[in-house]
């Protein structure tokens, strides 16, 4: 016998409590969460983990100053829950001056063959054709979308703005090349920051 029977009482009380106390565990809802994108084009020119913000309901990523082209242009928080994908991720200001009217629910349009900026929206907007704003979830330390149970989806993909340092976040439903921003590439989302190194 490979346990002596207090040992195995032992080992069977444990696991009874590991099992109880996981049932009774409930995550709740995480806030103040930063987004950061990172990836680079065939230059290495990239977001360099700069993180995801706000420009006029579109999402933005970068290290650079806010846009002087956009309206409304802020650092943003998300509030999410991970354990749950019908869950839509809401974002709040980062930035003492802006305000929103409303709360605001990140989006993307999944459809396949469409190449489309992600972006954030109230309940009052009009979403683009197709848009969800729920299915969000991590994958190890990324951002996906659940398309299913078993499928989850990183198709985060940056194009270069005419600002320098500030790239459009798009979602690339494997879309056609001709339907791809030219200069886009590849990223992933995480709520990781960047390492800084320090001598």
């Amino acid at each position: 016998m490979l346990f002596k029977s207090a040992s195995a009482a032992s080992l069977l009380a444990l696991c009874s409590l590991s099992s109880a106390a996981s049932l009774h565990h409930k995550r709740t809802t995480e806030s103040g969460i930063f987004l950061y994108v990172y990836g680079t084009d065939s230059s290495g020119n990239g977001p360099n983990g700069g993180p995801v913000f706000y420009a006029d309901g579109l999402a933005y990523a970068g290290t650079a100053a806010a846009p002087s082209w956009a309206t409304v242009a802020t650092n943003v928080t998300f509030t999410l829950d991970s354990d749950s994908t019908t869950t839509a991720w809401t974002i709040s200001p980062n930035n003492s001056t802006v305000s929103f009217n409303s709360t605001k629910s990140m989006y993307i349009v999944p459809t396949t063959g469409s190449f489309t900026q992600v972006g954030f929206s109230s309940s009052n907007d009009t979403l683009p054709t197709d848009a969800v704003t729920t299915g969000f979830t991590f994958f190890g330390t990324s951002v996906a979308y659940a398309a299913s149970d078993s499928d989850y989806e990183m198709m985060f993909w940056a194009t270069a703005t005419n600002t320098t340092g500030i790239y459009a976040l798009y979602w690339n439903a494997a879309a056609s090349n001709d339907d791809i921003v030219n200069g886009s590439f590849p990223v992933t989302v995480k709520a990781t920051p960047p390492v800084v190194l320090t001598v």
